[in-house]
This record gives structure tokens, C-alpha cells and sequence, in this order.
């Protein structure tokens, strides 16, 4: 395999015009070593990315755009990031240790598509979309949810490069949060995650974004369970069945990290969880 350390936007599209499919990015390398050393991708050349600067930073006019090289530490500790995005921020500051925060970058975790990436979901239920850039068609921008095709898939073309994440405002009285089960505190993937965004009208939801990792081959939107808690008071039947939407749209696992009886049982209680908080958030 080849190794090719590049300077610029414009040298990585080039490269990838001509290599396509055969090449894979590598900026933090904290995902993707693991799926070139597991087999799990074989790519012919790694481009090296990493002094990229023109992928780094959050800026904001209106949405909020954040590069795709933008490290996971500096998201969780953007004061705006936290005040608008708090379940981004959350899951950010919760990925592994402080040294893979420092490393790991927003777009790494999000084109790794692992089953249980701790970005997706708070960004799932934000409307987040990826901005996606070829030499040849120019740019283009995708919803977060069709951009992931399966468990390690995406549906980024050969040729296009990830360059950054957009996020439209959250609406007037909302309030977000990502719930995080894990074995121990750091240096450990989720066993779930939830991400869930409230949007109340008096006592009743105006809105519901619900989004987990850690249940299926990859994070999903929990549309059923959304529509369930639609116009209802956020608690009691409309939780139930929400939560039952929920389980029915999940699938659970054996694995090192927790049985799926386990994941089974805490899901539940994880979106209870969200809801109890971010109702207490609202007020």
C-alpha cells in the first residue's frame, strides 16, 4: 500500500480522480488504521490528509459549518457547539480518551461508519448534512441519513472527498442530549447511544428527534418512535409506545462489550432518560 502525504484540497481531488475507490483517507487515523489492520478495507494507496487546514474549524452564517478534519476536542469544547449543540458537544467530549479527542476528527468518525459511532446519532437527530467535493462534478451536499449505506459503508463516491458537516439552527424551545452506555468512563466505544432532540409546545411535544448507535449494523433516525410521541404529552402512553417503536425498530447482539439481552434492557431506559432531561432543560 501506498502512502501519499498531501498539501491541499485541490492535490487530494486530484489524487483521488485517478485512484477512485482504491484510495482511503487518513487524518487522526483513529478509525481507519483499525479497518486497514482488520482487513476491513484494502486499499491500494492512504492519503495522508492531515495538513489539510482548509477542512479544519466551525464557522457559522446562520447554519453551522464544521470542517471535516475539525478535531473531536475542539468540538467539545466550542462554547457555541455546547450552547446550540449540546448533544454533539456531549458525545464529542465522550469519544475515547482526551489524546483520541486531540486526534480524532468529526469527518473520521463519520465516514468510518461504525455501528456505534458516537457523532452520528446527535448529529442524525440535528438534520446534519455532509458537504462532499470531486474534481471532476464539483460539489455536492447529502443528508447524514443517506449518506450511510450499512455497517462501514457510506455512499461517497471513488472520486469525492468529505469536507465538512452542516447544521441548520434548532428550533425555539428545544432542548438535545446524548445518553451514552458504556463499561467505563474512557478509551471505550458505546455499548448504546442515544441521541434524542424535544421540542415541547406547553406540555405537549412539538417535535421529537430520536437517533441511536450500537443497535443495528448502523445508527438510525427512530421515525416510528418519533411520530408516536408527535402532539402527545412526553411521558406515560406516548412514551410507551414510543419505546416499543423503538425496540421493534432495533436489533441487538452478542459481543465482547455487553450481551444483547443487556442492550436490550438499557435502551429503554436510556430514552426515558433523554426525554425526563431534556424536559427538565425546557422548563
Amino acid at each position: 500500500m501506498d502512502f501519499l502525504s498531501l498539501d491541499s484540497v485541490d492535490e487530494a481531488l486530484e489524487k483521488l480522480s485517478v485512484l477512485g475507490g482504491d484510495a482511503t483517507m487518513v487524518a487522526g487515523g483513529t478509525a481507519v488504521r483499525y479497518q486497514i489492520t482488520s482487513g476491513q478495507i484494502t486499499p491500494k494507496a492512504a492519503l495522508h490528509i492531515e495538513r489539510l487546514d482548509e477542512l479544519r474549524g466551525i464557522s457559522r452564517n446562520g447554519a453551522t459549518r464544521i470542517g471535516a478534519l475539525t478535531s473531536l476536542r475542539e468540538i467539545a469544547e466550542d462554547g457555541d457547539i455546547g450552547g446550540r449543540f449540546a448533544s454533539i458537544a456531549a458525545a464529542a467530549g465522550k469519544c475515547g480518551g482526551w489524546q483520541t479527542q486531540s486526534i480524532a476528527t468529526i469527518g473520521g468518525n463519520i465516514c468510518g461508519a461504525a455501528p456505534n459511532a458516537d457523532l452520528i446519532p446527535p448529529l442524525l437527530v440535528q438534520d446534519a448534512e455532509i458537504e462532499l467535493a470531486s474534481k471532476a462534478r464539483g460539489n455536492r451536499i447529502l443528508p447524514l441519513g443517506e449518506f450511510l449505506a450499512d455497517a462501514y459503508k457510506i455512499a461517497r463516491d471513488g472520486d469525492e472527498l468529505a469536507t465538512a458537516i452542516q447544521l441548520p439552527a434548532q428550533p425555539e424551545g428545544s432542548a438535545d442530549i446524548y445518553v451514552r452506555i458504556q463499561r467505563r468512563s474512557a478509551m471505550e466505544r458505546p455499548i448504546i447511544g442515544l441521541a434524542l432532540r424535544l421540542a415541547l409546545d406547553g406540555d405537549h411535544v412539538a417535535e421529537a428527534r430520536i437517533a441511536v448507535c450500537g443497535a443495528g449494523p448502523t445508527a438510525f433516525r427512530a421515525t416510528e418512535a418519533e411520530a408516536l410521541l408527535a402532539g402527545q404529552m412526553p411521558g406515560g402512553d406516548a412514551l410507551a409506545a414510543a419505546t416499543a417503536a423503538l425496540m421493534k425498530r432495533a436489533t441487538f447482539r452478542d459481543d465482547a462489550r455487553a450481551s444483547a439481552s443487556y442492550r436490550k434492557a438499557v435502551l429503554p431506559r436510556a430514552l426515558a432518560h433523554a426525554v425526563a432531561t431534556c424536559r427538565e432543560t425546557i422548563g
